[in-house]
């Protein structure tokens, strides 16, 4: 994750702990749009180092559906994205 997507994560913890705190019922739109990105960004990041990861390219399934994009590409697309994100 790149250091302002971190940033925003830890402002969102720390409104988090302090609601908790004072044990406040109530959860602003923004306190819940900004957890909603917040799951969003690490879910599309575990994908992309899911994509990433050559050892998930297992060549056994050519023989039935032959290359398809992602093959030819072998997670190279995905490891330029998560380069990316992480600066």
């Amino acid at each position: 994750m790149n250091e302002r997507i971190q940033e925003i994560k830890r402002n969102h913890e720390n409104a988090q702990r302090g609601l908790e705190k004072f044990d406040m019922p109530f959860i602003s739109q923004e306190h819940q749009d900004r957890a909603y990105l917040l799951s969003e960004v690490e879910r599309l990041q575990e994908t992309l180092e899911w994509y990433a990861d050559k050892s998930n390219y297992d060549p056994e399934h050519l023989s039935k559906y032959g290359y398809i994009p992602i093959d030819k590409d072998e997670g190279k697309r995905a490891s330029e994205a998560l380069s990316h994100l992480k600066g």
